[in-house]
């Protein structure tokens, strides 16, 4: 007899509810509420599988993170050969199939039950049959042909592989009957629905290469009007999509729960936050103990082009110079999840499976795939993310920012167009690497993850000073501008040795007369910028006034400006 204790929610509210069961039980599955019972036990069971290692594993293969920190060695994350990783994976592979244990015994016995009505037994086995496709669906992806457990043959334990084909061909099953029994609108908001089953259904389309199929699911959902896109006006508004202690929002589709009253939390954010790093003033993202084991870095090619006035950015990207503790000064925390009220690792931030943003993404690429060129709904899906990602109305068209389909006629231009903005809008979701690899550019993209800047200009003997401008006493976003000027350092100052100094980020600058600062030092002029933005945004946060600004980033620039080792 196994106790379990299980996260549901229902509406506006989060309850907890303790389910005691046994699957030995030949009296267990009669009822209603055993039958709820089994299903929420395998969803208690993806909490694990879909934990820290199955998000770190998958992240750390992307061509923008990197694995280091005060934790882990790159050593333990270099490719899937090693012991330590192999760990890992292993630990994924068993919780999936835990999950899919609990679908096949529920799904085995519920016909029989005694005390249900038929349609009560189909529906539920509709939500059972999607949480079990679901998980063989992530098995395929990343394992490819897997053993194939079913509730057939229950008490077989030397299962042979089944092909990918086979396995897929299983899912497809599996998601039909879903979609013809689930419930229209969920039972809970851990649950899947008719939506739920689409969009995962339409993903296993576009794996197997039916556009035509995956097209309409997605299309049903985009179409339904019962999703929209969250309403951002700056980068912590995204908190309203991916918050702790989120009940849940607009774009939820299928989120696994969490729940810090009992302990049923997620420890992904301990490999990526920082104790030092206070994302707001006051607040570390993690308030437990943060591995910092992944991060990026401001010569990333995605990071350096990624445009800073995309809220995005801002909600992903956090940079603070760590000293020793850091890989070096261009380091970024991934700063999308942040819980400052969790106790030890475990955040209570739901774990974001499927978001309204993938089925807006698979029907764009449908659409495309299906007419063999980019659409006007292709291009639209991409411009309502891009607006929402802005701060303007996902909805109502935008001149300056929306992407023009003339722009994009060629399939090879679009699908350079939808990697971006798959990419930010993915960013450390555990999604992107599957992207990258059904789109058969993982190996392409992967080889520019490079360890050192390129292509970057570097100068030398150079004077930077900033100045805002703002249009009242206090600074808000719309009205800032920051000014970087270069200038050689003057002949007459170069001599004077006496006024030279070098700080903790063994920078050598000097002042003159007028205060301004002269550096004598190799600098990437590009991350320089970059890291004189990302502090200005900090300082706006706090709305602190044009004078204190200005004296700040003088000093800011004099420790913590990033420079050439």
């Amino acid at each position: 007899m196994a106790g379990v204790t299980l996260l549901t929610a229902c509406d506006n509210a989060l309850n907890e509810t303790d389910y005691t069961y046994s699957i030995s039980s030949e009296t267990f599955y009669n009822t209603v509420e055993e039958a709820n019972a089994a299903v929420l036990a395998p969803l208690d069971a993806m909490r694990s599988a879909y934990n820290s290692n199955f998000f770190a594993t998958l992240e750390i293969n992307t061509e923008y993170c990197y694995p280091k920190g005060v934790y882990q060695t790159y050593k333990q994350y270099n490719g899937f050969v090693n012991a330590t990783h192999m760990n890992r994976s292993d630990s994924n592979w068993q919780s999936l199939y835990k999950a899919i244990m609990f679908c096949n015994t529920a799904i085995e016995r519920i016909p029989n039950a005694t005390k249900m009505t038929e349609e009560e037994k189909v529906a539920y086995l509709g939500e059972l049959r999607f949480l079990r496709g679901f998980n063989y669906f992530n098995l395929v992806k990343y394992w490819g042909g897997v053993p194939l457990k079913t509730d057939k043959n229950i008490t077989e334990w030397n299962i042979p592989k089944s092909s990918k084909e086979e396995v897929y061909n299983f899912i497809i099953e599996d998601l039909k009957y879903a979609l013809d029994n689930c419930p229209d609108k969920k039972r809970y908001l851990a649950t899947p629905d008719k939506n739920t089953v689409r969009v995962c259904l339409a993903d296993v389309y576009m794996h197997t290469g039916d556009y035509i199929e995956a097209k309409k699911l997605s299309g049903e959902v985009v179409n339904s009007g019962a999703y929209q896109l969250v309403q951002v006006a700056e980068p912590r508004d995204f908190d309203k999509v991916f918050g702790a202690d989120l009940t849940t929002s607009t774009e939820e589709i299928f989120y696994i729960k969490t729940s810090r009253i009992d302990g049923k939390t997620w420890d992904y954010l301990s490999y990526t936050s920082h104790p030092k790093y206070e994302f707001v003033p006051g607040k570390t993202m993690l308030n437990g103990n943060g591995y910092y084991t992944h991060y990026t870095d401001l010569r990333n090619h995605i990071i350096k082009s990624w445009d800073t006035n995309d809220l995005r950015y801002g909600m992903n990207i956090g940079f603070y110079v760590f000293g020793k503790d850091a890989y070096g000064e261009y380091t970024c925390l991934l700063t999308k999840y942040t819980d400052p009220n969790a106790q030890g690792n475990g955040a209570n931030v739901s774990i974001p499976l499927i978001r309204y943003t993938d089925a807006m993404l698979i029907y764009s690429e449908a659409c495309a795939r299906v007419a063999n060129a980019p659409t006007t709904e292709s291009i639209e899906m991409l411009n309502q993310l891009r607006r929402r990602a802005y701060g303007k109305d996902p909805k109502v068209p935008n001149a300056e920012l929306d992407y023009k389909l003339s722009d994009y006629a060629s399939m090879t231009a679009y699908m350079d167009l939808l990697l971006k903005e798959e990419t930010y809008e993915h960013f450390n979701e555990a999604k992107h690497w599957d992207f990258i690899v059904r789109q058969g550019r993982a190996q392409e993209l992967v080889s520019t993850l490079m360890w050192r800047p390129v292509n970057i200009h570097r100068f030398k003997n150079v004077i930077i000073y900033g100045k805002y401008q703002t249009a009242n006493s206090i600074i808000t976003k719309q009205w800032i501008k920051l000014k970087i000027r270069i200038r050689v350092i003057p002949a007459p100052i170069k001599k004077e040795k006496d006024k030279f100094v070098t700080n903790q980020s063994r920078v050598t600058y000097a002042r003159d007369k007028t205060n301004q600062i002269y550096y004598e030092q190799k600098q990437i002029f590009k991350d320089i910028i970059r890291s004189l933005h990302l502090h200005s945004l900090n300082l706006l946060r706090t709305k602190k006034r044009t004078e204190t600004i200005t004296s700040t980033l003088l000093e800011y620039t004099k420790r913590y400006v990033v420079w050439t080792r």
